[in-house]
């Protein structure tokens, strides 16, 4: 299918050429990738995913030699203690930890990294909290492209270190304020000449669809009444919904699932605002969380997700320290390892069923984003197990256990 692609901005529907450098409208708002004809779009055959569904996607050509195999991650039913603990009989939980570097991320940097060798681009740049940075280090290591990764001076130092071990230049900014950093470095990005991606590029998005494409196949076609997101920058939801919504653009779905927006109490911008009714976000500043991978305290796409949550009866909700902290024990305990803010929704998702909001019989599904690896110093909060005996006591010390 080859069709005329550009960018639009999301609210006032503003055209911007697809090659744009700049990563966000001239007026502050998201941008997104429109595919002319995409209503004609069809499923087609191939061993990739991004083979399957190239008509949704706008690059010429994605193929092995910038793939780390990501995707393909699992989709499991949860086990009875969860299903117990948020009283629902059917969640499911997409397991985004299995990529290769073991988050979600992996998926938005194929799309950049397809997009860096569309532009003949050799250096791209990235704004992180870690994540991402150490996501898009592995995708240019494979590539050949040169990274340059910006991150806020309390990023974990595994995350840093997985950067560096890639090759990438790491940049730490200190600064009170992770959105002013972002702002900062963003801006900059025509006058430097560099292509600076963050969380909620129109790019990015393109490669967080994917994930509605796989979780489409995963379902045998059906389309989950609600899917939990833990929400900072905000590309990751609207590129899952974005993938949905195109699909029945072209026919091949009748229904659009309704989006979960999860944050952190201490840091909710976006669902302290729609709790009380606002269209723009309420600005946090000098907060702290434990769910450090979802720390945007002003994003600049969070507007647009308000509206969304408006015009689609989106679902929105915020988890205290203490809940972040009893859900990943609860995830640990049934086989899932996964860092804060991956498991806020789990804590959200009870809180949400609760109210009324939720039905018991619906059917909801948890992306699991990032792995409890990328955060170890978290697990202080957490008690282990761990008993320490002299040798010739093995025996006796193992049948006390038992």
């Amino acid at each position: 299918m080859t069709n005329k692609i550009k960018l639009f901005s999301t609210i006032t529907n503003q055209d911007y050429p697809f090659e744009r450098i700049e990563e966000f409208a001239d007026n502050g708002e998201s941008l997104e990738v429109k595919i002319e004809g995409i209503e004609k779009a069809k499923i087609r055959d191939g061993k990739y995913l991004w083979e399957r569904y190239a008509d949704f996607l706008p690059f010429s050509k994605i193929d092995e030699s910038i793939s780390l195999g990501e995707g393909n991650t699992s989709l499991m039913k949860a086990d009875k203690k969860l299903l117990d603990f948020v009283d629902l009989n059917n969640l499911y939980l997409k397991n985004e930890t299995q990529n290769p570097t073991w988050s979600f991320k992996d998926r938005g940097s194929l799309a950049c990294i397809a997009m860096a060798k569309e532009m003949k681009e050799s250096v791209t740049a990235t704004i992180s909290t870690g994540n991402m940075g150490a996501s898009i280090s592995a995708f240019g290591a494979k590539s050949g492209i040169k990274v340059i990764v910006f991150v806020p001076d309390f990023t974990p130092k595994e995350k840093i270190m997985a950067m560096g071990i890639h090759g990438a230049i790491v940049v730490k900014i200190i600064a009170p304020d992770y959105s002013e950093i972002k702002k900062k470095v963003l801006s900059l990005a025509k006058k430097l000449n560099l292509r600076i991606v963050s969380g909620n590029g129109p790019i990015r998005v393109e490669g967080y669809k994917m994930a509605s494409f796989e979780l489409f196949e995963q379902m045998q076609r059906r389309v989950p009444d609600y899917i939990a997101v833990p929400t900072s920058a905000c590309g990751h939801i609207r590129g899952i919904f974005k993938g949905y919504r195109e699909l029945k653009e072209a026919g091949i779905i009748t229904k659009l699932p309704k989006m979960i927006v999860v944050q952190a109490h201490n840091n909710s911008p976006i669902v302290s605002a729609i709790k009380q009714g606002k269209k723009q976000v309420i600005p946090f500043s000098n907060f702290h969380t434990i769910a450090e991978a979802i720390t945007s305290g002003n994003p600049m796409g969070g507007d647009e997700i308000i509206d969304k949550v408006s015009k689609y009866g989106w679902l929105a909700e915020d988890v205290t320290e203490e809940e972040i902290i009893e859900s990943q024990k609860r995830l640990a305990e049934s086989g899932y390892f996964v860092e804060p803010a991956s498991a806020t929704s789990l804590f959200a998702i009870k809180k949400l069923k609760q109210a009324g909001k939720i039905e018991k019989d619906a059917f909801v599904v948890m992306i699991l984003t990032g792995s409890g690896l990328k955060d170890s110093e978290v697990l202080q909060y957490q008690k282990a197990n761990v008993q320490e005996i002299k040798l010739d006591k093995i025996e006796s010390a193992i049948s006390k256990i038992l």
